[in-house]
């Protein structure tokens, strides 16, 4: 066996090994499960952030090309937490959005630059107000279906959410809201 080639491939293989490492060891500091969600892997949250709800995400009509997340994220550290981006395998883009009133009193959907997690508090994500939207959808939501979104934090950390595609009236205070042509059974 010639030792000049064994050399290079064993050190390839090395490198290739303490890679393999520090990703692992990265990727376990950053993310965990929180206990407390009734099924494993719901959400694999950075430290200090827990859901307080179950994400869902809107069931649209046929057709239509874009959708939002929704949930509440729960803020255990001392620091704000900023959440500047998301992604999600099922759209082509992700935005961060509100909604505000404009000058003829209609409320209007923004993009926004961040949506803050205030230190020991919690902020709620849900129609007519925070929301991450999901642009252009490369194929159309079946009720039920589960739907990822990765959320990025300002100081480069990202974690994971797994929404049920629901309808909106699912969600609405005081239960199941029945609408024309909206037929579900109880």
């Amino acid at each position: 066996m010639n030792t000049r080639l064994a050399q290079p491939s064993i050190r390839l293989t090395v490198a290739c090994l303490v890679l393999a490492g520090l990703f692992a060891v990265t990727t376990s500091t950053h993310a965990h499960h929180v206990d407390g969600h009734d099924e494993p892997g719901f959400c694999d949250c950075m430290e200090g952030v827990e859901i307080d709800d179950r994400p869902w995400v809107r069931l649209m009509p046929s057709g239509m090309p874009s959708t939002a997340a929704y949930m509440t994220l729960r803020n255990t550290t001392d620091e704000d937490i900023e959440i500047v981006s998301g992604s999600s395998p099922v759209a082509a883009v992700t935005e961060l959005h509100d909604h505000e009133e404009d000058e003829a009193g209609v409320m209007r959907m923004r993009e926004v630059e961040a949506i803050i997690i205030p230190a020991k508090r919690s902020v709620s994500l849900e129609p007519g107000g925070l929301h991450v939207m999901l642009i252009d959808l490369k194929e159309p939501l079946a009720e039920g279906q589960e739907v990822r979104v990765k959320l990025h934090t300002r100081t480069g950390e990202l974690f994971t959410v797994k929404a049920e595609v629901k309808r909106s009236d699912e969600h609405q205070p005081g239960g199941h809201h029945h609408h024309e042509g909206d037929h579900h059974q109880h």
